[in-house]
């Protein structure tokens, strides 16, 4: 047999198995790949039907979904990213730009650079001065109320890479008809005496005097030189309030092995190989906190973007703080430690909670400043500047003029948010000289004041549990019957002995309740049915128990606020 066949035979071979490889991979190996980065959007298989068979839309969404599911697509991906990447220095990742020499920039912080951001968000310059003009004066007088009520608002500005590295930056052409979002509210801030820290400066002066970047090469955050600008924002919070807060210590610095936040962006990449490194190392050290007798710890709530993470990472909060809050994007509300997800903004009192610490961080970037406050100054304005009654009013207002809207709950969900963009359409918020705030805030320092008493909110704990109500309606029950002049839930012994009684009979059922079978089988079918931990469940039945024996359910707060509870003869 001559060579040419066998050669024949081994090409065709190679060719067998390339084709077929990733069908099997597909359908039958299943090899364990690294998952691409990025947030992708899961298409479904489509069911196949006559009528989409006619029409062509399942051959289209047959093919979206063969495209995202065949055998070693991450593999293919990454290898074709690679090619572009290293013979073009080309990527199609839209979070990402490429700059000189293996840097890498998010596409809002080279857009603000060259001035074209702002136009992203705001019909033109003129406008953008007008709407940030607006903002900056609600920022001032939401500041102005609640210094008066013993908490202090300040701006909190991280490092913009572009700024800080324009060396790197691609080639692109200026645009001279815009200007400078963070420049423009740094110098209105600096003229009304609005307390802010602008990172950038300090940053800028500071890239040349260290041997690593302030912000990686492959990564669109800080890491570790978070460390640097928190302990100059707790030194200036300090000075805010004449306070001294607990002190950073940072050990000696050495390369760091954990190379996450600090090649992010790479990362969206979906390279082979990493990119390399041309300036510096990722430092880290151990970071301590040093108090002394004189040491506070505030209760702080940030309010702003993902370089928040930068510094919750690093830094033990927890030991700086008595309780912190984060409001990533004025939306999702992260707390504990670590920060957890609990909940989001909207369902807030909002109110309460402003009132509720002793300093609020609102913290940005430069390019993000396009955009204004993202919504926290009107939404502050509304709360802390107008009676609810008066913006109840306008809301009705607004509703009744969206005709085209069908339903009552979609005009009025409307008119909360054409309110919430617009706070000015309130005279009283569109006048040169803002004066007005919420009569309301008064009542909403005594419930901060009430859970900075243990004995009077335990009080409330235990007359919760004998009226079916939850901490928050004690709280405001409470609020309402000090407005009435009327005895205090607090001041009601009686009814709270008996309250602590029945709470420890709750404790006793809970412990037999296991022993009862037939019991337990009713309490396991209602947990299922509710999507209950069995152990919840079992301590619901225990209260419902006990309310029922001592015939509690007829009293909800929620019904009648002032009725008296009955005191049978306890043993």
């Amino acid at each position: 047999m001559s060579k040419k066949p066998i050669y024949d035979i081994v090409l065709f071979a190679i060719l067998m198995v390339l084709l077929f490889l990733p069908m099997l991979q597909a359908h039958v190996l299943h090899i364990p790949l690294k998952p691409l980065n990025g947030m992708t959007i899961e298409t479904e298989k489509p069911k196949f039907g006559m009528e989409s068979y006619r029409s062509g839309d399942y051959a289209k969404q047959e093919e979206a979904y063969v495209g995202e599911h065949f055998g070693f697509r991450e593999s293919v991906i990454r290898l074709y990213n690679q090619y572009l990447w290293t013979c073009y220095k080309k990527t199609y990742a839209q979070n990402v730009v490429a700059g000189r020499q293996g840097w890498l920039y998010t596409p809002e912080s080279v857009s603000d650079y060259y001035g074209t951001e702002m136009l992203r968000w705001q019909p033109s310059p003129k406008a953008a001065q007008r709407n940030f003009d607006r903002e900056i004066k609600y920022m001032n007088r939401v500041r102005a109320i609640l210094k008066e009520n013993g908490v202090e608002l300040l701006a909190f500005i991280a490092p913009e890479k572009s700024f800080l590295y324009p060396e790197y930056l691609p080639e692109r052409e200026r645009d001279t008809t815009t200007f400078n979002a963070c420049s423009y509210f740094m110098q209105q801030f600096e003229d009304i005496g609005f307390p802010c820290i602008d990172m950038n400066r300090w940053f800028q002066q500071m890239k040349d005097t260290v041997d690593y970047p302030l912000i990686p090469q492959t990564g669109g955050h800080w890491v570790f030189p978070a460390v640097y600008a928190a302990d100059s924002l707790f030194r200036f919070m300090g000075e805010l309030k004449g306070a001294e807060l607990p002190k950073l210590k940072m050990g000696e610095l050495h390369e760091s092995d954990n190379h996450g936040a600090d090649n992010d962006l790479e990362q969206l990449l979906n390279l082979t190989l990493p990119i390399r490194k041309r300036q510096g190392y990722s430092p880290t050290a151990e970071v301590t906190v040093e108090t002394n007798p004189n040491s506070v710890n505030p209760k702080v709530l940030f309010i702003g973007n993902s370089f928040m993470w930068g510094i919750a990472n690093h830094v033990p909060l927890s030991e700086v703080f008595s309780e912190v809050e984060f409001w990533y994007y004025f939306s999702t509300v992260y707390t504990g430690d670590p920060l957890q997800p609990i909940g989001h903004v909207v369902n807030y009192n909002l109110l309460e909670k402003l009132l509720d610490f002793d300093y609020i961080v609102w913290l940005t970037t430069g390019n993000q400043l396009n955009k204004g406050t993202n919504g926290f100054a009107n939404s502050a304005i509304l709360t802390l500047g107008i009676d609810d009654s008066i913006r109840q009013a306008y809301i009705e207002r607004i509703a009744d003029t969206l005709s085209l809207f069908t339903t009552d709950t979609i005009r009025r969900q409307k008119a909360i948010s054409i309110l919430n963009n617009h706070p000015e359409l309130i005279p009283e918020l569109n006048s040169e000289n803002l004066n007005t705030q919420n009569r309301n805030i008064p009542y909403a320092k005594v419930i901060k004041d009430i859970r900075k008493d243990s004995l009077w909110m335990a009080a409330l704990e235990a007359q919760a549990f004998l009226r079916g109500a939850n901490m928050n309606q004690m709280l405001h029950a409470e609020v309402d019957r000090i407005k009435a002049v009327k005895p205090l839930y607090k001041d009601q012994t009686a009814e709270i002995q008996f309250a602590r009684q029945c709470q420890e009979e709750v404790r006793g059922r809970i412990e037999r309740i296991p022993s009862n079978a037939e019991l337990m089988e009713h309490i396991r079918k209602d947990a299922e049915k509710r999507h209950k931990p069995m152990e919840k469940a079992i301590e619901d039945a225990a209260i419902w128990l006990v309310r029922e024996k001592y015939g509690l359910d007829r009293y909800l707060l929620i019904d009648d606020p002032d009725a008296e509870i009955p005191i049978p003869q306890l043993k």
